[in-house]
């Protein structure tokens, strides 16, 4: 533990957990915890949200729409070292960017595309596995100007990791209640119209309504992306893509990827 902390920063990390602990929405129980945690560790923002094993991330917004983590759960969460990590092994783990740096971070697209343009100049990221198919993660970040994290940081940010867990955990069970939820009422949900039969859900006018994945594929969608080269940058067939961007039309009540790209400010929030 640091020995600088004092008595009012542990106690409104304290304050922060127990609040989160109990929060009643994914962007409560962010809000209240990473309010906590910038304090804690000194940091510009932190992170935190869900690795899903069938490749995709959900990072949760705190205090309001973040574009940033819009990019990077649509695309950019691929090339990320820390996501690398998570995909080649099932351990839990906690560690300075510069333990996977090889020297030539600068270098990668990763720093090209995401990294720079935000601005963001250091992280310390901790990964906990929840299930077979699931990860929590947390990220305190540095932006440039800012004094790289050092080996006291990183110690402080693993004698938090149970609290970091028991919220990323609560996290966990928040946002799968939401998806269960939204898929029941989507399923209870008919178009009305006279006469019809139609057994389809309504489309909902929220990307939250869709799946992970259709998310993750409207995402794409959004930034310009065709059904081959969503294809290819998700490791799937183009047949599986297509089928999935129809679901999203459907879901959301559009006929085109124009129509998705002109309501992607509506969509998003």
């Amino acid at each position: 533990m640091r020995p600088d902390l004092s008595l009012d920063q542990l106690g409104r990390w304290s304050h922060g957990v127990a609040a989160a602990a109990t929060a009643a929405s994914p962007q409560e129980i962010s809000a209240n915890f990473t309010t906590a945690a910038r304090e804690l560790l000194a940091s510009d923002r932190v992170y935190i949200g869900l690795y899903l094993r069938d490749f995709s991330s959900v990072t949760i917004d705190d205090h309001g729409p973040d574009r940033w983590n819009r990019d990077y759960d649509a695309r950019i969460y691929r090339q990320d070292p820390f996501f690398r990590m998570f995909a080649s092994t099932r351990r839990d783990f906690l560690l300075p960017l510069a333990a996977l740096d090889a020297g030539d971070f600068r270098r990668t697209a990763y720093y090209r595309d995401f990294y720079e343009p935000s601005e963001s100049f250091d992280e310390i990221t901790g990964v906990f596995n929840l299930d077979n198919a699931t990860a929590g993660y947390v990220t305190f970040l540095r932006r440039q100007g800012a004094p790289a994290f050092d080996p006291a940081d990183v110690a402080l940010a693993e004698a938090a990791s149970g609290a970091t867990r028991l919220v990323l955990e609560r996290l966990w069970r928040q946002w799968r209640a939401e998806e269960r939820s939204g898929e029941r009422g989507r399923i209870q949900e008919h178009c009305g119209k006279p006469g019809c039969h139609c057994d389809d859900p309504l489309p909902s006018p929220r990307l939250s309504r869709l799946s992970a994945r259709e998310r993750q594929i409207a995402g794409l969608l959004i930034n310009g992306g065709c059904a081959k080269s969503i294809s290819r940058s998700l490791s799937i067939s183009s047949g599986t893509v297509r089928n999935h961007i129809k679901k999203v039309y459907r879901k959301l009540g559009i006929h085109s990827q124009v129509e998705l790209m002109a309501a992607a400010r509506d969509l998003l929030m």
